[in-house]
């Protein structure tokens, strides 16, 4: 899949909710839930990767391009 066709983060969690909405109503057959169950599991592979902060340190960005 191209850059450009990935979803973006807001995108995978509107999916991930409707995934969760549709395996809560009870009312699809065992493999279309396992379908579901795999597409979600490759969107939270993907939002884990997007979210990755590495250590977690912050770093501040002066885009003043003042000198202080």
């Amino acid at each position: 899949m191209a850059e450009e066709d990935d979803p973006g983060i807001g995108e995978r969690i509107d999916r991930l909710e409707e995934i969760a909405e549709t395996l809560e109503q009870g009312e699809i057959g065992l493999e279309q839930a396992k379908e579901l169950r795999e597409e979600a599991d490759d969107h939270l592979e993907s939002l884990r990767d997007d979210l990755d902060v590495g250590d977690g340190s912050i770093v501040e960005v002066n885009t003043d391009h003042t000198e202080e």
